[in-house]
């Protein structure tokens, strides 16, 4: 039973640091917008480069990719226990697999090509809502 609050746990930090990459990302598009049609001046009260948001984005991925990967992983071996097999084509598996998936390729991007900036940070945004449509699943299978 513990493991399962564990198991809870590391997936619902996965969420939150996906969320918080989803912030961050949205906050680095509309900063890099507004320097780029010069309505904010770089100088004026905005605590936070886009080098320092880039860094944050990169980190709370790192840290939302690791904490889903581990919840994704005990919830196979939880799955394992409880029912002797694992159901791979499962929603409460397929679905997360899928976001884990894809916040893969943007660190992957990251990593490999170099890729930072606006392209990761929409694909943030947009993988979020996934991540969202995924907890909300996950939701309302425990319900039923």
């Amino acid at each position: 039973m513990s493991l399962l609050i564990l198991h809870i746990t590391i997936c619902s930090l996965g969420y939150l640091l996906f969320g918080i990459t989803s912030v961050i990302a949205f906050v680095y598009l509309k900063r890099e917008r507004a320097i780029k049609t010069k309505a904010y001046k770089l100088g004026e009260g905005f605590p936070w480069s886009l080098r320092d948001l880039d860094r944050s984005f990169f980190v709370s991925l790192a840290a939302g990719f690791f904490a889903m990967g581990l919840g994704l992983l005990m919830g196979i071996a939880l799955q394992n226990a409880k029912y002797g097999m694992v159901d791979l084509i499962s929603s409460r598996i397929l679905f997360p697999a899928g976001i884990w998936l894809f916040y893969l390729l943007i660190l992957s991007f990251r990593l490999i090509t170099g890729l930072r900036g606006k392209i990761p940070s929409y694909m943030a945004v947009y993988g979020f809502h996934a991540v969202i449509l995924s907890f909300v699943l996950e939701l309302y299978l425990a319900t039923t």
